[in-house]
């Protein structure tokens, strides 16, 4: 069932949950008066007066620069409806009926969009890769495409949101920044390689703990193991933390660069 008081107030709490981490400053997040925001400062078009009283009443999360992307998963990118001055459709996303709403746009074909049904109170979790489809795969492709993206599983508002802060909380999942700022301006890590996995991690209890990883996860186990140094979560020292991370970044980004480099030699050439 969809309520409008929840919706904002649980999308609210996942946002100053984002803002923890060390990758937004916290003037990121922008809440609406008492009132709601104006409805003229309001992109609602196409939207039945249900969404767009919901527009009026959500938080938003901003960046100080407009030619950047934020994010708050994978290159999942917020959609500020005080600034959206894009057809969504021009991203490549499918036009949705008057009732639902985008939360949040993939950045490429291989991420994920948000959808918010008013009607039912549920998010769909929309994959151009059919990710988690409710269907067979043919019938799938007999869809219009824009229909598929109600062959997604739609999980109610309060509980996804949920879930994602817990992840965040617990550092299962991380954001930190980007040094290069494209496609978007945030880094995702996830502790875990699948879903079961990030349950598990849910679940564990007392104090997180350092974890020590190698090869190709060696990385992500950098970045959590920063976190915690710097007091992760109560005491938790987000600007050193951050400027730190900005540099563990730049050096794997040179480091990949170098790796790169040594096995084709000639790439430089046409630098």
């Amino acid at each position: 069932m969809y309520s409008r008081y929840e919706t904002t107030k649980t999308i609210l709490q996942f946002y100053q949950t984002i803002i923890r981490q060390p990758y937004l400053s916290s003037d990121a997040l922008i809440v609406p008066p008492a009132g709601g925001w104006p409805a003229t400062s309001i992109n609602g078009e196409g939207k039945n007066e249900t969404v767009v009283e919901l527009l009026r009443h959500l938080s938003y999360l901003r960046s100080e620069n407009t030619s950047e992307e934020l994010t708050i998963h994978s290159e999942c990118i917020p959609i500020n409806y005080l600034d959206l001055d894009k057809d969504l459709q021009s991203f490549g996303l499918p036009l949705l009926p008057g009732h639902c709403v985008y939360l949040a746009r993939a950045g490429s074909y291989l991420n994920t969009s948000l959808i918010l049904d008013t009607e039912s109170g549920t998010v769909i979790e929309y994959s151009l890769m059919a990710n988690d489809i409710t269907v067979s795969m043919e019938e799938y492709e007999r869809l219009p495409e824009e229909d598929r993206w109600k062959a997604h599983p739609a999980i109610p508002v309060v509980e996804l949101f949920d879930s994602w802060a817990r992840k965040y909380e617990k550092l299962v999942w991380m954001l930190v920044p980007n040094p290069i700022g494209q496609p978007v301006t945030g880094r995702f890590y996830s502790r875990a390689a699948f879903k079961a996995e990030e349950e598990a991690l849910l679940q564990q209890e007392g104090l997180l703990e350092p974890w020590h990883a190698q090869d190709e996860r060696k990385h992500v186990a950098d970045v959590y193991n920063l976190i915690l140094q710097h007091g992760w979560l109560d005491h938790f020292e987000k600007e050193r933390c951050r400027a730190e991370l900005l540099t563990l970044e730049k050096t794997r980004d040179a480091d990949e660069r170098r790796k790169m480099d040594e096995a084709n030699p000639d790439a430089a050439l046409f630098d």
